[in-house]
């Protein structure tokens, strides 16, 4: 009986293990398959144009030229004023402390004080500026925070002192605060102490009327302005590679003079071509430039001479600039980004760009009266779009694998692509109104 049961056992088992085996070579197959119809009739991928502005720039090296004089002082320093400030000649900029203490008594004495003009200009209102001082708390709380998250410590004293300013004001109007009279008078008292602990100390004065900086903040170059822009491209190129900087040793700051400063640079003769036009004259006096890294904010600069030195494959230029800030004040040599330009427009990919024949066929690659353009996604339907062909009026912009395509409706343009359009990036056989 039991030989008998297991003959029968037997077949059923090789009958599952056969459905099995049929079971994964039939899902083995319909994934060749699916493979294979990937490979040959791959899926369209699609790619929203949206917005984007690229700037056409020039990456160079260079130095900053100031009319700077410099403020003797040694010792044990504190300032008075701060970096970038503008100073008036004969201003005490700084001090000198006979030992370290005084220069605690310094910083405590400042503290308090800005508290007396805290609290004076908190006095200062009327009920009538209720509904705008409790819009200018909201914003100096905000401004605040947002400083503190990103870490921008510098700024964030002069917002506290906006939003205590603004509560101290609410309190005044809505009399939960009658008068800061007796903080005031506490504090004038705690400052009489302090002044005579701290003395009298050594004051340093400004030369000459201008702007600000400390030594620590700065230094200075160990070449003059007027040599410097006697030097050729190959020599000003060496000389901003010999570390010209030198530290303001034996000083307590500099003073840069008048509003107006340069930069000579140097960058490739390719990049020069940017700034010289054809015609041996700057293609635009206007630009801006920046100092990636030390100073973020573009500034606006007048080109003033281009010279390009094809055989060394270097450019040599001057902007002039007439906008200072304690960031720029604290650069001598610096790496540089030259804004020549901006294009806005919508963001296609190469990949995406067909260039189609005068009897509509499509062509492989582009020819002088090829029509460009890419296939969009309306509806179920492909339709092609054009753009703009490369020529004067409308030169290549890049970004990157993408170009910078005008959008549709645009003055001078003849481009059908709009914001948002679905651009079939890869198909296969695409043609003007292809069902999808």
């Amino acid at each position: 009986m039991q030989e008998e049961k297991e003959k029968r056992e037997l077949p059923g088992a090789l009958k599952t293990l056969a459905g099995v085996a049929i079971v994964f070579l039939l899902l083995a197959a319909m994934y060749v398959f699916y493979q294979a119809m990937q490979v040959l009739f791959p899926p369209n991928t699609y790619e929203t144009a949206l917005l984007a502005t690229v700037e056409d720039t020039v990456d160079a090296e260079g130095v900053l030229l100031f009319n700077e004089s410099y403020v003797a002082g040694d010792g044990t320093l504190g300032y008075l004023v701060a970096d970038g400030e503008r100073v008036s000649a004969g201003t005490a900029v700084a001090e000198v402390y006979s030992d370290a203490s005084q220069a605690g008594l310094r910083q405590q004495l400042t503290q308090i004080n800005d508290q007396i003009d805290l609290l004076q200009k908190s006095q200062n209102t009327t009920s009538a500026q209720m509904e705008s001082l409790r819009k200018d708390r909201s914003a100096a709380l905000y401004d605040l925070m947002d400083a503190l998250d990103a870490s921008d410590y510098e700024d964030t004293d002069a917002q506290t002192e906006d939003y205590l300013l603004a509560q101290n004001k609410l309190w005044i109007i809505t009399g939960e605060v009658s008068t800061f009279s007796d903080q005031i008078a506490a504090l004038v008292q705690q400052a009489s102490n302090v002044q005579a602990q701290l003395g009298s100390p050594t004051q340093i004065t400004a030369p000459q009327t201008g702007y600000f900086i400390r030594s620590a903040s700065s230094g200075r170059l160990n070449a003059g302005m007027e040599d410097i822009l006697a030097l050729g491209a190959a020599d000003l190129k060496a000389y901003i590679e010999s570390s010209p900087e030198i530290k303001l040793d034996g000083c307590a700051g500099k003073i840069v003079s008048g509003f107006t400063w340069y930069y000579a640079g140097i960058c490739s003769a390719k990049q020069g071509e940017k700034l010289l036009g054809s015609d041996g004259k700057p293609r635009k006096t206007s630009v801006e430039i920046r100092f990636p890294g030390q100073a973020e904010t573009p500034l606006k600069a007048t080109v003033q001479e281009v010279n390009i030195d094809t055989e060394n494959d270097m450019t040599r230029f001057v902007l002039s600039c007439e906008v200072i800030n304690g960031d720029v004040l604290r650069l001598n040599r610096a790496n540089a980004q030259v804004i020549v330009g901006q294009s806005t427009g919508l963001r296609v990919p190469q990949a995406a760009v067909h260039y189609l024949k005068e009897d509509g066929s499509e062509a492989e690659s582009q020819g002088e009266n090829y029509i460009p353009g890419v296939y969009v996604k309306y509806g179920n339907l492909a339709r092609f779009c054009k753009i703009d062909p490369v020529d004067d009026q409308h030169p290549q912009v890049l970004d990157g694998d993408y170009l910078i395509v005008l959008p549709s409706g645009t003055a001078g343009s003849i481009s059908q692509v709009r914001l948002y359009d679905e651009i079939i990036v890869s198909g296969q056989n695409l043609y003007d109104g292809k069902l999808l």
